[in-house]
């Protein structure tokens, strides 16, 4: 007989359905973007950003950074609890990663075809280190699950691939920024897949840092002191020598 022991298994799907209605939440207002937007913005070329001159579009792109937001607090949270190894630095790296998206929520970018001025340079900065840190938030994650001798198989498998678009998506920004050049046709596209990605890994982060149930003993009663075994065998063949 044996019950769940652990105290903090209550809070942690709490922690992942947060995460995971926050992460939903941050992908609405893009989706909307997307519907209003459509015929003045490319989706393989240009990137969400862009929508900043849609109806709208700087407050539905600031509510979904809020949103994001919210999710890497949560997320920072579940391992903290979860005591995962690792957790202060990923409440560091989270921290950074808050920073990064509220500048991309309070510097819009500029509007496409007009030169970038200093509000669009710091939200490509910020940009890159929300989509930069993403990946590296789920590595120590999954490196913290594996010193405790967990497989989040799923967390490795989508941390590469976000990790690898990742670099894709930063490295076409080089000749955009270095050169001034419009860089590779579908730039947009693949932001547009690293963000579902980033949408997804985080609810599964969430998720891989719910803690296992510990298994302690259902009650007094099920406890038998060692000690009292033999004595209670010795009565047992005292009665039955006397009958």
């Amino acid at each position: 007989m044996a019950i769940r022991g652990d105290s903090t298994a209550g809070h942690a799907p709490g922690l992942a359905g947060a995460v995971t209605v926050a992460a939903l939440v941050a992908a609405v207002p893009v989706l909307v973007l997307h519907v209003v937007g459509a015929g003045s913005v490319n989706p393989l070329a240009q990137t969400v950003s862009d929508y900043v001159a849609a109806p709208d579009g700087y407050a539905l792109l600031a509510v979904s950074a809020a949103a994001l937001a919210f999710a890497g607090l949560f997320v920072a949270v579940a391992a903290w609890r979860s005591r995962l190894p690792g957790a202060p630095v990923l409440a560091a790296l989270t921290a950074a990663w808050v920073v990064g998206l509220g500048l991309v929520a309070a510097f819009p970018t500029n509007v496409a075809g007009a030169p970038a001025d200093v509000s669009a340079v710091v939200h490509r900065w910020g940009g890159a280190l929300v989509l930069g840190l993403a990946p590296v938030l789920a590595m120590v994650v999954a490196r913290g699950l594996a010193a405790r001798g967990e497989r989040p198989v799923l967390l490795v498998r989508l941390t590469v691939a976000t990790a690898a678009l990742d670099a894709a998506f930063l490295l076409g920004h080089v000749p955009i920024v270095m050169l001034g050049s419009p860089g590779f046709p579908l730039l947009g596209l693949v932001e547009r897949v690293l963000y579902a990605l980033v949408i997804v890994l985080l609810p599964v982060i969430a998720r891989a840092l719910r803690p296992r149930p510990a298994l302690l003993p259902a009650g007094p009663a099920a406890t038998v002191p060692a000690a009292t075994v033999p004595a209670v065998s010795a009565a047992v063949s005292s009665v039955g020598a006397g009958r």
